[in-house]
Protein backbone atom coordinates (compact mmCIF):
# COMPACT_ATOMS: atom_id res chain seq x y z
CA UNK A 1 0.00 0.00 0.00
CA UNK A 2 1.15 3.26 -0.81
CA UNK A 3 0.65 5.77 1.72
CA UNK A 4 0.58 10.15 0.69
CA UNK A 5 2.92 11.86 2.45
CA UNK A 6 1.95 15.21 4.25
CA UNK A 7 1.61 17.96 2.53
CA UNK A 8 3.63 20.46 3.80
CA UNK A 9 5.26 24.13 3.46
CA UNK A 10 8.23 22.75 2.18
CA UNK A 11 6.16 21.24 -0.64
CA UNK A 12 5.08 24.83 -1.67
CA UNK A 13 7.14 27.12 -4.12
CA UNK A 14 6.15 30.59 -3.47
CA UNK A 15 3.64 30.85 -6.02
CA UNK A 16 1.72 28.64 -3.26
CA UNK A 17 1.23 25.67 -5.54
CA UNK A 18 3.19 22.04 -4.86
CA UNK A 19 4.24 21.95 -8.30
CA UNK A 20 7.21 23.94 -9.33
CA UNK A 21 5.65 25.10 -12.85
CA UNK A 22 9.06 25.45 -14.90
CA UNK A 23 10.21 22.15 -13.68
CA UNK A 24 6.83 20.58 -14.78
CA UNK A 25 7.11 22.07 -18.11
CA UNK A 26 10.89 21.35 -18.39
CA UNK A 27 9.43 17.04 -17.51
CA UNK A 28 6.55 17.62 -20.33
CA UNK A 29 8.71 18.79 -22.99
CA UNK A 30 11.24 16.02 -22.14
CA UNK A 31 8.20 13.41 -22.50
CA UNK A 32 7.45 15.08 -25.63
CA UNK A 33 11.13 14.63 -26.97
CA UNK A 34 11.26 10.84 -26.26
CA UNK A 35 7.96 10.84 -28.68
CA UNK A 36 5.00 11.31 -26.28
CA UNK A 37 2.10 12.58 -27.92
CA UNK A 38 0.23 13.64 -24.66
CA UNK A 39 1.53 13.70 -21.22
CA UNK A 40 0.26 15.45 -17.92
CA UNK A 41 0.66 15.72 -14.10
CA UNK A 42 -1.71 16.26 -11.44
CA UNK A 43 -1.15 16.60 -8.15
CA UNK A 44 -3.71 16.42 -5.44
CA UNK A 45 -3.70 17.52 -1.66
CA UNK A 46 -6.06 16.25 0.65
CA UNK A 47 -6.75 17.75 4.06
CA UNK A 48 -9.74 15.55 5.88
CA UNK A 49 -10.91 14.46 9.18
CA UNK A 50 -12.42 11.09 10.16
CA UNK A 51 -14.04 10.72 13.46
CA UNK A 52 -16.47 7.70 14.94
CA UNK A 53 -18.34 7.67 18.14
CA UNK A 54 -20.17 3.90 19.58
CA UNK A 55 -22.76 4.78 22.15
CA UNK A 56 -21.87 8.34 22.61
CA UNK A 57 -17.74 7.45 23.19
CA UNK A 58 -15.09 8.66 21.19
CA UNK A 59 -13.44 5.75 19.50
CA UNK A 60 -11.06 7.55 16.84
CA UNK A 61 -10.59 10.97 15.55
CA UNK A 62 -8.07 11.20 12.89
CA UNK A 63 -7.14 14.50 11.41
CA UNK A 64 -5.00 13.78 8.16
CA UNK A 65 -3.31 15.37 5.13
CA UNK A 66 -2.16 13.44 1.74
CA UNK A 67 -0.20 14.35 -1.24
CA UNK A 68 -0.20 12.28 -4.31
CA UNK A 69 1.04 13.02 -7.68
CA UNK A 70 0.24 10.83 -11.13
CA UNK A 71 2.35 11.00 -14.51
CA UNK A 72 0.80 10.14 -17.14
CA UNK A 73 1.93 9.82 -20.68
CA UNK A 74 0.55 8.79 -24.15
CA UNK A 75 3.26 7.39 -26.64
CA UNK A 76 2.10 5.08 -29.49
CA UNK A 77 -1.20 5.05 -28.49
CA UNK A 78 -0.88 3.53 -25.43
CA UNK A 79 -0.61 4.95 -21.95
CA UNK A 80 2.11 4.70 -19.38
CA UNK A 81 1.39 5.68 -15.84
CA UNK A 82 3.62 6.27 -12.59
CA UNK A 83 2.06 7.61 -9.46
CA UNK A 84 3.84 8.58 -6.12
CA UNK A 85 4.19 10.79 -3.16
CA UNK A 86 7.33 12.39 -3.73
CA UNK A 87 6.46 15.70 -5.84
CA UNK A 88 10.14 16.10 -6.66
CA UNK A 89 10.89 13.21 -8.21
CA UNK A 90 9.18 13.23 -11.55
CA UNK A 91 11.47 14.37 -13.81
CA UNK A 92 13.37 10.90 -12.64
CA UNK A 93 10.59 8.76 -14.16
CA UNK A 94 9.62 10.40 -17.33
CA UNK A 95 11.81 8.09 -19.23
CA UNK A 96 10.98 4.58 -17.43
CA UNK A 97 6.93 6.05 -18.19
CA UNK A 98 7.36 6.82 -21.89
CA UNK A 99 9.19 3.13 -22.12
CA UNK A 100 6.34 1.62 -20.43
CA UNK A 101 3.66 3.24 -22.62
CA UNK A 102 5.85 2.26 -25.97
CA UNK A 103 6.25 -1.12 -24.89
CA UNK A 104 2.47 -1.65 -23.69
CA UNK A 105 1.75 -0.44 -27.15
CA UNK A 106 4.03 -3.09 -28.99
CA UNK A 107 1.87 -5.64 -27.00
CA UNK A 108 -1.24 -4.28 -28.12
CA UNK A 109 -3.79 -6.59 -29.99
CA UNK A 110 -4.28 -6.10 -33.66
CA UNK A 111 -8.19 -5.65 -33.18
CA UNK A 112 -7.66 -3.09 -30.38
CA UNK A 113 -7.80 0.71 -31.45
CA UNK A 114 -4.72 2.98 -30.44
CA UNK A 115 -5.81 5.76 -27.88
CA UNK A 116 -6.52 8.98 -28.84
CA UNK A 117 -7.56 11.88 -26.83
CA UNK A 118 -10.72 14.04 -28.26
CA UNK A 119 -9.77 18.20 -28.46
CA UNK A 120 -10.62 20.24 -25.43
CA UNK A 121 -9.65 24.42 -24.88
CA UNK A 122 -6.51 24.52 -23.16
CA UNK A 123 -6.92 26.45 -20.27
CA UNK A 124 -4.71 28.46 -17.61
CA UNK A 125 -6.86 29.43 -14.35
CA UNK A 126 -7.67 28.78 -10.97
CA UNK A 127 -11.10 27.76 -9.66
CA UNK A 128 -12.14 27.41 -5.99
CA UNK A 129 -15.78 27.24 -4.58
CA UNK A 130 -15.34 28.70 -1.21
CA UNK A 131 -17.50 26.74 1.67
CA UNK A 132 -19.12 28.99 3.36
CA UNK A 133 -17.85 27.96 7.11
CA UNK A 134 -14.54 26.42 5.48
CA UNK A 135 -14.06 22.83 7.54
CA UNK A 136 -10.36 23.28 7.92
CA UNK A 137 -10.84 26.24 10.37
CA UNK A 138 -13.58 24.37 12.44
CA UNK A 139 -12.29 22.48 15.90
CA UNK A 140 -12.84 18.85 16.51
CA UNK A 141 -15.16 20.19 19.64
CA UNK A 142 -17.63 21.07 17.44
CA UNK A 143 -17.95 18.41 15.23
CA UNK A 144 -18.41 15.82 18.28
CA UNK A 145 -20.85 18.16 19.26
CA UNK A 146 -23.01 17.84 16.41
CA UNK A 147 -22.61 13.83 16.45
CA UNK A 148 -23.76 13.79 19.67
CA UNK A 149 -26.88 15.82 18.65
CA UNK A 150 -27.80 13.01 15.89
CA UNK A 151 -27.01 10.59 19.22
CA UNK A 152 -29.09 11.79 21.38
CA UNK A 153 -32.30 12.25 19.13
CA UNK A 154 -31.40 8.04 18.29
CA UNK A 155 -31.48 6.85 22.14
CA UNK A 156 -34.16 7.16 24.91
CA UNK A 157 -35.76 4.25 23.99
CA UNK A 158 -34.47 0.54 25.72
CA UNK A 159 -34.89 -1.66 22.47
CA UNK A 160 -32.34 0.40 20.87
CA UNK A 161 -29.13 -1.04 21.86
CA UNK A 162 -25.92 0.84 19.55
CA UNK A 163 -25.89 3.80 18.07
CA UNK A 164 -22.59 4.60 15.99
CA UNK A 165 -22.26 7.78 14.12
CA UNK A 166 -19.26 8.91 12.01
CA UNK A 167 -18.12 12.00 10.38
CA UNK A 168 -16.16 13.04 7.75
CA UNK A 169 -14.90 16.29 5.82
CA UNK A 170 -12.16 17.30 3.20
CA UNK A 171 -10.57 19.83 1.56
CA UNK A 172 -9.81 18.52 -1.86
CA UNK A 173 -6.98 20.92 -4.10
CA UNK A 174 -6.08 19.85 -7.42
CA UNK A 175 -3.25 21.09 -10.27
CA UNK A 176 -3.06 20.00 -13.48
CA UNK A 177 -0.35 21.02 -15.92
CA UNK A 178 -0.16 19.08 -20.04
CA UNK A 179 1.92 19.19 -22.51
CA UNK A 180 -1.30 20.72 -24.35
CA UNK A 181 -0.51 24.03 -22.24
CA UNK A 182 -3.33 23.40 -19.58
CA UNK A 183 -2.22 24.68 -15.97
CA UNK A 184 -5.66 24.61 -14.18
CA UNK A 185 -5.96 24.77 -10.23
CA UNK A 186 -8.77 24.21 -8.43
CA UNK A 187 -10.30 23.25 -5.17
CA UNK A 188 -13.57 22.74 -3.18
CA UNK A 189 -14.45 20.52 -0.07
CA UNK A 190 -17.25 17.91 1.22
CA UNK A 191 -18.71 17.10 4.48
CA UNK A 192 -20.52 14.39 5.64
CA UNK A 193 -22.25 12.70 9.06
CA UNK A 194 -23.68 9.67 9.37
CA UNK A 195 -25.26 6.97 11.51
CA UNK A 196 -26.36 3.04 12.61
CA UNK A 197 -29.14 2.93 15.12
CA UNK A 198 -29.38 -0.87 15.53
CA UNK A 199 -32.52 -2.11 18.00
CA UNK A 200 -33.00 -5.18 19.23
CA UNK A 201 -36.36 -7.09 21.09
CA UNK A 202 -37.37 -10.49 21.46
CA UNK A 203 -34.25 -11.78 19.45
CA UNK A 204 -34.91 -9.65 16.49
CA UNK A 205 -32.03 -7.31 15.42
CA UNK A 206 -32.33 -4.73 13.14
CA UNK A 207 -30.33 -2.21 11.81
CA UNK A 208 -31.00 1.48 10.13
CA UNK A 209 -28.21 3.86 8.59
CA UNK A 210 -28.66 7.91 8.13
CA UNK A 211 -26.35 10.61 6.07
CA UNK A 212 -26.31 14.22 5.66
CA UNK A 213 -23.91 15.74 3.75
CA UNK A 214 -22.05 17.70 0.60
CA UNK A 215 -20.40 19.40 -1.82
CA UNK A 216 -19.49 22.28 1.47
CA UNK A 217 -18.46 22.98 4.15
CA UNK A 218 -19.87 22.92 8.08
CA UNK A 219 -22.84 25.33 6.77
CA UNK A 220 -24.29 22.06 5.50
CA UNK A 221 -24.17 20.51 9.21
CA UNK A 222 -25.49 23.69 10.53
CA UNK A 223 -28.57 23.76 8.18
CA UNK A 224 -29.72 20.35 9.37
CA UNK A 225 -31.90 18.95 12.35
CA UNK A 226 -28.88 16.59 13.12
CA UNK A 227 -31.23 15.55 16.67
CA UNK A 228 -34.28 15.30 14.50
CA UNK A 229 -31.59 13.07 12.01
CA UNK A 230 -31.30 10.67 14.75
CA UNK A 231 -34.85 10.79 16.06
CA UNK A 232 -36.42 9.61 12.32
CA UNK A 233 -33.57 7.08 12.68
CA UNK A 234 -34.63 5.74 16.19
CA UNK A 235 -38.47 5.44 14.82
CA UNK A 236 -37.56 3.69 11.57
CA UNK A 237 -35.17 1.23 13.40
CA UNK A 238 -38.15 0.71 15.76
CA UNK A 239 -40.63 -0.19 12.91
CA UNK A 240 -38.12 -2.78 11.09
CA UNK A 241 -38.55 -4.63 14.46
CA UNK A 242 -42.56 -4.93 13.94
CA UNK A 243 -42.04 -5.01 10.32
CA UNK A 244 -43.35 -8.29 8.26
CA UNK A 245 -41.40 -9.91 5.15
CA UNK A 246 -42.20 -8.34 2.01
CA UNK A 247 -44.41 -10.12 -0.80
CA UNK A 248 -42.71 -11.42 -3.57
CA UNK A 249 -43.82 -11.47 -7.33
CA UNK A 250 -44.33 -8.50 -9.76
CA UNK A 251 -45.84 -5.60 -8.26
CA UNK A 252 -46.65 -2.38 -8.19
CA UNK A 253 -43.67 -0.06 -6.99
CA UNK A 254 -43.68 3.50 -5.07
CA UNK A 255 -39.85 4.05 -4.96
CA UNK A 256 -38.57 7.32 -2.47
CA UNK A 257 -36.03 9.57 -3.25
CA UNK A 258 -33.36 7.41 -2.16
CA UNK A 259 -34.71 4.63 -3.92
CA UNK A 260 -35.15 6.11 -7.10
CA UNK A 261 -31.53 7.49 -7.06
CA UNK A 262 -29.99 4.58 -6.41
CA UNK A 263 -32.09 2.57 -9.32
CA UNK A 264 -31.44 5.28 -11.35
CA UNK A 265 -27.60 5.24 -10.57
CA UNK A 266 -27.07 1.68 -10.84
CA UNK A 267 -29.64 0.63 -13.34
CA UNK A 268 -29.08 3.73 -15.88
CA UNK A 269 -25.92 5.43 -14.90
CA UNK A 270 -23.39 2.51 -15.46
CA UNK A 271 -24.44 1.40 -18.58
CA UNK A 272 -24.02 5.14 -19.77
CA UNK A 273 -20.34 4.95 -18.80
CA UNK A 274 -18.78 5.27 -22.25
CA UNK A 275 -15.70 3.36 -21.13
CA UNK A 276 -18.49 0.25 -20.52
CA UNK A 277 -20.15 0.98 -24.12
CA UNK A 278 -16.69 1.04 -25.93
CA UNK A 279 -15.79 -2.19 -23.88
CA UNK A 280 -18.96 -4.01 -25.11
CA UNK A 281 -20.45 -4.40 -21.27
CA UNK A 282 -23.45 -1.63 -21.88
CA UNK A 283 -27.02 -2.71 -22.71
CA UNK A 284 -26.91 0.67 -23.81
CA UNK A 285 -24.38 0.17 -26.99
CA UNK A 286 -25.94 1.41 -29.96
CA UNK A 287 -29.07 2.64 -28.63
CA UNK A 288 -28.22 6.30 -28.98
CA UNK A 289 -30.88 8.21 -30.45
CA UNK A 290 -33.33 5.88 -29.46
CA UNK A 291 -36.41 5.45 -27.56
CA UNK A 292 -35.39 3.39 -24.10
CA UNK A 293 -37.66 4.79 -21.51
CA UNK A 294 -41.36 6.41 -20.94
CA UNK A 295 -41.74 9.47 -22.26
CA UNK A 296 -41.60 11.35 -18.70
CA UNK A 297 -38.43 10.35 -18.05
CA UNK A 298 -35.61 12.40 -18.42
CA UNK A 299 -32.57 11.98 -16.61
CA UNK A 300 -29.23 14.00 -15.82
CA UNK A 301 -26.27 13.64 -14.42
CA UNK A 302 -24.65 17.08 -13.23
CA UNK A 303 -21.49 17.62 -11.38
CA UNK A 304 -22.19 21.71 -11.28
CA UNK A 305 -25.06 20.91 -8.92
CA UNK A 306 -23.57 22.33 -6.17
CA UNK A 307 -24.05 20.98 -2.71
CA UNK A 308 -24.76 17.80 -4.37
CA UNK A 309 -22.21 15.13 -2.91
CA UNK A 310 -20.87 14.46 -6.03
CA UNK A 311 -20.68 17.85 -7.25
CA UNK A 312 -16.97 19.46 -8.62
CA UNK A 313 -15.48 22.26 -10.68
CA UNK A 314 -13.52 20.67 -12.94
CA UNK A 315 -12.98 16.66 -14.20
CA UNK A 316 -9.49 15.49 -13.65
CA UNK A 317 -8.66 15.67 -17.01
CA UNK A 318 -8.89 20.01 -17.21
CA UNK A 319 -12.17 19.81 -18.85
CA UNK A 320 -15.26 22.28 -16.92
CA UNK A 321 -18.29 20.53 -15.84
CA UNK A 322 -21.74 20.57 -17.60
CA UNK A 323 -24.56 19.22 -17.41
CA UNK A 324 -25.10 16.06 -19.26
CA UNK A 325 -28.57 15.19 -20.03
CA UNK A 326 -28.54 11.09 -20.25
CA UNK A 327 -31.79 10.51 -21.47
CA UNK A 328 -34.68 13.26 -22.55
CA UNK A 329 -38.55 12.20 -22.37
CA UNK A 330 -37.25 9.00 -23.01
CA UNK A 331 -34.55 9.20 -25.55
CA UNK A 332 -31.03 8.02 -24.87
CA UNK A 333 -29.17 11.25 -26.07
CA UNK A 334 -25.48 11.05 -24.28
CA UNK A 335 -22.93 9.13 -22.72
CA UNK A 336 -20.57 9.89 -19.93
CA UNK A 337 -17.31 10.26 -21.48
CA UNK A 338 -13.52 11.65 -20.82
CA UNK A 339 -11.21 12.27 -23.31
CA UNK A 340 -10.54 8.77 -24.60
CA UNK A 341 -13.70 7.40 -24.86
CA UNK A 342 -14.93 11.39 -26.43
CA UNK A 343 -12.54 10.22 -29.12
CA UNK A 344 -13.65 6.68 -29.51
CA UNK A 345 -17.29 7.98 -30.55
CA UNK A 346 -16.25 10.62 -31.92
CA UNK A 347 -18.08 13.59 -29.74
CA UNK A 348 -16.92 16.68 -27.31
CA UNK A 349 -16.15 15.01 -23.87
CA UNK A 350 -18.16 16.15 -21.29
CA UNK A 351 -16.21 15.98 -18.19
CA UNK A 352 -16.68 12.44 -16.52
CA UNK A 353 -13.39 11.69 -16.12
CA UNK A 354 -12.86 11.59 -11.98
CA UNK A 355 -10.68 9.75 -10.09
CA UNK A 356 -10.13 8.58 -6.40
CA UNK A 357 -6.98 11.14 -5.36
CA UNK A 358 -3.87 11.97 -6.79
CA UNK A 359 -2.59 8.48 -7.07
CA UNK A 360 -4.94 6.58 -9.36
CA UNK A 361 -5.68 7.75 -13.01
CA UNK A 362 -9.52 9.32 -13.97
CA UNK A 363 -11.76 7.09 -14.99
CA UNK A 364 -15.56 7.35 -16.54
CA UNK A 365 -17.75 8.02 -13.21
CA UNK A 366 -20.81 9.71 -12.64
CA UNK A 367 -21.42 12.96 -10.59
CA UNK A 368 -24.81 13.27 -9.47
CA UNK A 369 -27.34 11.91 -11.54
CA UNK A 370 -31.11 11.89 -11.17
CA UNK A 371 -34.71 11.87 -12.76
CA UNK A 372 -36.69 15.08 -13.44
CA UNK A 373 -40.09 15.62 -11.99
CA UNK A 374 -43.19 14.93 -13.16
CA UNK A 375 -46.78 15.97 -12.80
CA UNK A 376 -48.23 13.79 -10.08
CA UNK A 377 -48.77 16.37 -6.96
CA UNK A 378 -47.82 14.23 -4.47
CA UNK A 379 -47.15 10.84 -2.90
CA UNK A 380 -51.35 9.84 -1.99
CA UNK A 381 -51.76 10.80 -6.17
CA UNK A 382 -49.50 8.17 -6.83
CA UNK A 383 -50.58 5.41 -4.85
CA UNK A 384 -54.69 6.80 -5.00
CA UNK A 385 -55.19 3.47 -7.61
CA UNK A 386 -52.58 0.86 -6.69
CA UNK A 387 -55.14 -1.71 -5.19
CA UNK A 388 -51.51 -3.93 -4.15
CA UNK A 389 -48.18 -2.91 -4.02
CA UNK A 390 -45.36 -2.14 -2.32
CA UNK A 391 -43.90 1.36 -1.08
CA UNK A 392 -39.82 1.23 -0.83
CA UNK A 393 -37.69 3.78 1.38
CA UNK A 394 -33.77 3.93 1.67
CA UNK A 395 -31.34 2.01 0.51
CA UNK A 396 -29.30 -0.56 1.54
CA UNK A 397 -27.32 -0.65 -1.78
CA UNK A 398 -27.21 -2.19 -5.24
CA UNK A 399 -25.40 -3.58 -7.72
CA UNK A 400 -25.88 -4.09 -11.70
CA UNK A 401 -24.94 -6.35 -14.59
CA UNK A 402 -24.44 -3.56 -17.18
CA UNK A 403 -23.82 -5.89 -20.59
CA UNK A 404 -27.13 -7.83 -19.47
CA UNK A 405 -28.45 -4.66 -18.17
CA UNK A 406 -29.69 -5.98 -14.94
CA UNK A 407 -30.01 -5.20 -11.58
CA UNK A 408 -30.98 -5.34 -7.94
CA UNK A 409 -30.94 -2.95 -4.95
CA UNK A 410 -32.20 -3.38 -1.21
CA UNK A 411 -34.23 -0.95 0.65
CA UNK A 412 -33.89 -0.14 4.03
CA UNK A 413 -37.67 -0.38 4.83
CA UNK A 414 -40.97 -0.26 3.29
CA UNK A 415 -44.83 -0.62 3.37
CA UNK A 416 -47.32 -2.61 1.92
CA UNK A 417 -50.23 -0.52 -0.23
CA UNK A 418 -53.85 -1.45 0.04
CA UNK A 419 -56.29 0.08 -1.84
CA UNK A 420 -53.96 3.11 -2.37
CA UNK A 421 -53.54 3.36 1.11
CA UNK A 422 -50.29 2.59 3.23
CA UNK A 423 -50.77 -0.65 5.44
CA UNK A 424 -48.48 -2.81 7.37
CA UNK A 425 -44.24 -1.84 7.39
CA UNK A 426 -42.46 -4.30 5.56
CA UNK A 427 -38.45 -5.16 5.55
CA UNK A 428 -36.04 -7.27 3.80
CA UNK A 429 -37.30 -5.97 0.26
CA UNK A 430 -35.47 -6.55 -2.49
CA UNK A 431 -35.99 -4.70 -6.19
CA UNK A 432 -34.76 -6.26 -9.36
CA UNK A 433 -35.25 -6.36 -13.18
CA UNK A 434 -34.25 -5.48 -16.44
CA UNK A 435 -33.39 -1.63 -17.45
CA UNK A 436 -34.65 -1.14 -20.51
CA UNK A 437 -37.84 -2.78 -19.18
CA UNK A 438 -38.55 -0.97 -15.85
CA UNK A 439 -37.54 2.46 -17.93
CA UNK A 440 -40.50 1.72 -20.06
CA UNK A 441 -42.66 0.92 -16.72
CA UNK A 442 -41.65 4.37 -15.20
CA UNK A 443 -45.29 5.93 -15.21
CA UNK A 444 -45.56 8.58 -12.58
CA UNK A 445 -43.26 10.81 -10.86
CA UNK A 446 -44.34 14.17 -8.51
CA UNK A 447 -43.26 16.91 -9.67
CA UNK A 448 -40.33 17.73 -6.60
CA UNK A 449 -37.13 16.39 -7.49
CA UNK A 450 -33.94 16.85 -5.49
CA UNK A 451 -31.27 14.68 -4.69
CA UNK A 452 -31.48 12.37 -1.48
CA UNK A 453 -28.77 11.06 0.62
CA UNK A 454 -25.31 11.03 -0.35
CA UNK A 455 -23.48 8.36 -1.35
CA UNK A 456 -20.47 6.47 -3.14
CA UNK A 457 -19.61 4.68 -5.99
CA UNK A 458 -17.25 1.63 -6.57
CA UNK A 459 -15.36 0.96 -9.50
CA UNK A 460 -12.15 -0.18 -8.94
CA UNK A 461 -11.72 2.96 -7.31
CA UNK A 462 -14.30 5.02 -5.02
CA UNK A 463 -15.72 8.14 -5.32
CA UNK A 464 -18.66 10.25 -3.83
CA UNK A 465 -21.51 10.46 -5.69
CA UNK A 466 -25.12 11.92 -5.37
CA UNK A 467 -28.32 11.05 -6.75
CA UNK A 468 -31.99 11.38 -6.28
CA UNK A 469 -35.07 12.48 -7.81
CA UNK A 470 -38.88 12.60 -7.35
CA UNK A 471 -40.55 10.01 -5.69
CA UNK A 472 -41.28 7.04 -8.40
CA UNK A 473 -44.11 4.67 -9.36
CA UNK A 474 -42.88 1.47 -11.79
CA UNK A 475 -45.76 0.26 -12.84
CA UNK A 476 -44.22 -3.58 -12.51
CA UNK A 477 -41.26 -4.41 -10.63
CA UNK A 478 -39.90 -7.82 -9.42
CA UNK A 479 -40.32 -7.25 -5.96
CA UNK A 480 -39.03 -10.34 -3.37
Amino acid sequence: MVVAQKPGTSHRPQTGRYLDQDKVRRALDHAEALGATYAEVRLVALSETSIAMRDGALERAIPGQELGMTLRVLADGSWGVHSTTDVHALHDHIESTTRLAKAVAKRRASSDRPIGLAPVPVIEDEVHWASKIDVRHVDLETKIAHMNDLHSGAVGDERIVSVRTGWSDEHIHTELMTTEGMDRVWSFQRTLMHGTVTARENGEVVSYRTRHGGQGGLELIEACDTVGLGANAQQAALRLLKAKRAPSGKLPLIADRDLTGVYIHEALGHPCEADLVAAGDSCLDGKLGQKIGNDIVTVVDDPTMMGGYGAYPIDDEGVNTRAKVLIKDGVLTEYLNHRETAHHFGVDPNAGARAQDGLHHPMVRMSNTMIQGGSHADMDELMEDIEHGVFACGTRGGQVDTGRGSFQFAAQEAWLIENGELTTPLKDVSVSGLTLEILQNVDGLTQDARLASPGFCGKGQTVPVGDGGPIMRIREALVG
